[in-house]
């Protein structure tokens, strides 16, 4: 059985920048402010919220080129930025027309109670982390099952709040999509085809001493991998590289080429490309690392990360195997570095 884990999750790149505070103001439909409005960075530990006059101040991440600003409050619609560049001085937030109760379009052939256990599976992940994660706000998760398409889909009009005392964070999750797919109308995870996710999250960190859980999680991470062939020390990151059944030299599967503002293109050398009719057929290489075995399935022939190892081309790459299994009990901070914890 093939578990397939596609994680469209947004990610901030990272590179060395000025730190800069940023201000605005946040008011509702009818320009009154909103007060105790939650505005984070994506990805990260960095949040403030607004204060009695719906203003907030936050400083940009030192090490953040490019993050997402995320702005959220309950009953309206989350509000992105990414163009701090041209910060406005005023954000107004919309209600949210969206009422999930209403949720009954689709007559769902299981019960919440197996839909949620789907749910929980392909969003925390398995093993001891995810039996460490909690959600705080299971009910406000809507799990619904559409037969025609054999998919589960689950939404929320409230952040999803995940304790995890396994990495010691507590988690603000944005769901903004969430699918597992099915080759017949069944849960079972023999016939499931690929799950994934998209959202927004904010970390507090609950718990510090948790510090040699995250550097173990990192350590086997995929953006571990990628940033271990920018450094060119995958000797040193114990990362074997497979193709075709073979262990082979890294550099004979990768390239690594710097491109604009710190970014890397990582993209596959010529001798395992293959096209059909001259369309690139995506490609298989296997890695390795302390016992975990992966797959990672090229849809296309490259991939752009920073220097975090962060891939901001993550539907790029498909997951397969235990890095598959990385999901949100195994979620770090966006700049989350060995060097600076």
């Amino acid at each position: 059985m093939k578990n397939i884990f596609l994680l469209f999750l947004i990610f901030a790149i990272a590179q060395n920048t000025y730190a800069q505070q940023l201000k605005a103001k946040v008011v509702d439909e009818n320009n009154e402010p909103l007060v105790g409005a939650t505005v984070y960075f994506d990805g990260t530990t960095r949040g403030v919220i607004t204060n009695t006059d719906g203003f907030f101040n936050i400083k940009k991440p030192e090490n953040i080129s490019e993050p997402i600003l995320v702005i959220t409050y309950l009953g309206y619609e989350t509000l992105y930025e990414n163009n701090l560049k041209n910060l406005k001085n005023t954000y107004q937030l919309k209600p949210n027309p969206e009422n999930l109760d209403t949720v009954d379009l689709y007559a769902s052939p299981f019960s919440r109670k197996e839909m949620l256990e789907v749910f929980k599976a392909n969003f925390l992940g398995k093993g001891r982390p995810a039996r460490q994660c909690e959600i705080l706000n299971l009910d406000d998760v809507i799990v619904y099952y559409v037969v025609k398409e054999n998919t589960l889909y689950a939404k929320s009009t409230n952040p999803i709040i995940v304790k995890n005392d396994y990495l010691g964070y507590k988690i603000k999750f944005d769901l903004k999509d969430f699918q597992v797919k099915y080759s017949s109308k069944t849960l079972d995870i023999h016939y499931l085809k690929q799950s994934y996710y998209v959202g927004f999250s904010f970390f507090e960190d609950i718990n510090p001493k948790k510090l040699k859980r995250r550097q173990k999680i990192y350590e086997s991470s995929l953006n571990m991998f990628f940033r271990s062939l920018i450094e060119d020390n995958l000797d040193k990151t114990k990362f074997q590289v497979g193709y075709k059944g073979f262990l082979k030299n890294p550099k004979e599967i990768f390239g690594v080429k710097p491109i604009e503002n710190d970014f890397f293109l990582i993209y596959l050398r010529s001798k395992v490309m293959k096209t059909f009719k001259s369309k690139y057929i995506p490609t298989k290489i296997t890695l390795k690392h302390k016992g975990e075995l992966s797959t990672l399935q090229f849809q296309k022939p490259f991939c752009r990360v920073d220097q975090f190892g962060n891939n901001i081309d993550i539907q790029n790459v498909l997951l397969i195997g235990d890095l598959a299994e990385s999901k949100v009990a195994k979620m770090l901070p966006v700049n989350f570095s060995l060097k600076n914890n």
